[in-house]
């Protein structure tokens, strides 16, 4: 019986080792998780101040065309479309808001506007 036990013994210290690597591996890649994202936080950070754009409340760039009309780049449901909106300033918070006017266009129709601006501008 001593030996059955001493084996035991020897097989909980076995799992008890591997636990505590499993455990050590875990921590170590949630501090590299964790790192990773004050890296990426630090760099939007960079890009922002370098950009010197407003964001929207996705943290979608926004491009100013004018007026309180801007311009952004965005995902939904995995396809990404340009967004040509105008916006106001709320009166109570004073915070510039999205309005109803506006237009999203795909890829493909963004496409196809920038191939007729030639067109456009000659009858503007």
């Amino acid at each position: 019986m001593s030996s059955s036990s001493s084996s035991e013994d020897e097989l909980e210290k076995k799992v008890t080792k591997e636990q505590k690597k499993k455990e050590t591996k875990s921590k170590k890649r949630q501090s590299e998780a964790v790192e990773e994202e004050k890296q990426e936080v630090k760099k939007a950070k960079n890009e922002e101040e370098v950009s010197g754009r407003l964001k929207d409340s996705d943290g979608n760039e926004m491009f100013e065309i004018g007026n309180l009309r801007y311009a952004t780049v965005s995902k939904f449901k995995g396809k990404e479309y340009v967004n040509i909106r105008e916006y106001y300033i709320d009166r109570d918070s004073q915070k510039m808001m999205p309005s109803r006017k506006g237009i999203s266009l795909s890829k493909a129709q963004w496409a196809n506007l920038k191939d007729l601006i030639p067109e456009i501008d000659k009858k503007f």
